[in-house]
């Protein structure tokens, strides 16, 4: 049958839904499996603003399964894999998570929906907008399918598939043994944290406009300044309403106390040279097996004249605990469990500053060791993290994550046409 302009641009507009579909699913699971640990806290708080309680081990798991679901439909549905399958399973999805998102919208439990983790923040209104958008859109990618080009052929489909999930619970495993690749949070490596706080002095201001409201005969209405009105009416109060927001600092949470409760932001932040803060928000799902790392680390900095802190959010009876069962002897600091959260997603994790800027962060997997604290820290590369290596470990995630698929795609294309070739 030939084909028509009509046939073509429907070609066209069924395949460029589909990939845009696919994108959008390969994008969320991505950025959540850069930060699998966000996800687990985005999940920990909806459950405890329904009053649900949920173990640690199956917020994992559940953020597992999130993750790995929205990144294979997503990968599959781009190479046109099991099309009827994934699109049933996408329909499924988001008639699922439509209605439950219109429920977050109007009862709003928690601000940010997190399906894009901290890359993007959506609020629930536009999360459940988003989810009307594509489930219609997988509808007629559905009612179309026979229309979807394949990527690879059916031959290869599987080698794409074990790939993609392989790829994505590997990535996850790492982010979580050790640190996201990308950090989406204020708290990033090479950020001056006292300067993140600021707001500078010609920045704008948050804008407002004044109502007033005012009575007259038993009715009660609404004026705006400009339309205030004559001495027959009676005021009754007036309101300021926000029209504008002005600048707000990447950091206005960051705040340290000592055991006493007294502020020590500033005192900790301008001191000069290194500062060591070793961030364990739960004392007690800390792991012990750390209990001599730590150690090492606090006899190094007390050798070299930096300043460590045990910062926490566990209160004074927990700290009272682990000082006896430990015999720690270093200062603690307290500070607020989402604060600690956002900072580092380990417990404990190590963030080291120079002069308020963050030089480094160390997951509970990647503290130094003995081997790495024998020089001072002016000599001692292993504890500052560049720039540089920062787009090293960016660059090799992409590379792991989509340079495979891509060959994979090339290389079925040359054999497809190789096999064209020799038949005819």
């Amino acid at each position: 049958m030939k084909s028509t302009p009509a046939h073509i641009s429907l070609n066209i507009c069924i395949n460029s839904l589909r990939f845009a579909l696919a994108l959008v699913f390969v994008f969320s699971g991505f950025v959540k499996a850069i930060d699998p640990m966000g996800t687990v806290y985005k999940m920990a708080d909806y459950a405890d603003a329904f009053g649900i309680g949920v173990s640690p081990f199956w917020l994992l798991t559940g953020a597992g399964i999130l993750i790995v679901v929205e990144y294979v439909m997503g990968v599959s549905l781009f190479f046109g894999l099991y099309r009827r399958f994934y699109l049933w399973s996408m329909i499924a999805f988001l008639a699922v998570m439509t209605p439950l998102t219109l429920f977050l919208a109007l009862t709003n439990p928690i601000s940010d929906c997190g399906c894009f983790g901290d890359a993007i923040a959506l609020s629930n209104w536009q999360t459940f907008g988003k989810n009307v958008v594509l489930l219609i859109m997988a509808i007629v990618v559905l009612i179309f399918n026979k229309r979807i080009q394949r990527v690879i052929s059916e031959d290869s489909q599987w080698l794409v598939f074990v790939f993609a999930l392989t790829s994505v619970v590997v990535f996850m495993h790492y982010n979580i043994r050790h640190l996201p690749v990308i950090d989406f949070r204020p708290y990033t490596i090479g950020t001056n944290i006292v300067e993140a706080m600021t707001v500078p002095e010609d920045a704008p201001q948050d804008e407002y406009e004044t109502f007033f409201v005012m009575e007259k005969d038993g009715e009660q209405r609404t004026f705006s300044f400009e339309e205030y009105p004559d001495s027959t009416w009676i005021f009754v109060s007036r309101e300021n309403r926000l029209v504008s927001r002005g600048y707000e600092p990447p950091i206005t949470d960051f705040h340290l106390t000592d055991l006493e409760g007294e502020e020590v932001t500033w005192e900790v932040l301008e001191q000069p040279g290194y500062t060591f803060l070793m961030v364990a928000h739960d004392l007690e799902r800390t792991d012990e097996g750390l209990l001599d790392v730590i150690n090492d680390l606090y006899d190094y900095t007390k050798v070299n004249g930096y300043a460590f802190y045990m910062v926490t959010s566990s209160s004074k009876h927990m700290i009272d605990r682990w000082n006896d069962h430990t015999g720690a002897t270093y200062p603690y600091l307290q500070a607020d469990e989402i604060l600690l959260k956002t900072m580092i997603r380990s417990n404990p994790g190590l963030i080291v500053l120079k002069d308020g800027t963050i030089i480094g962060k160390f997951s509970a997997t990647d503290m130094p060791r003995d081997e790495y604290l024998n020089v001072s820290m002016e000599r001692n590369k292993s504890m500052v993290v560049t720039m540089r290596e920062l787009e090293v470990r960016r660059l090799s995630m992409a590379l792991w994550m989509f340079f495979p698929l891509l060959l994979l795609g090339i290389i079925d294309k040359n054999l497809k046409n190789k096999n064209t070739s020799i038949n005819n």
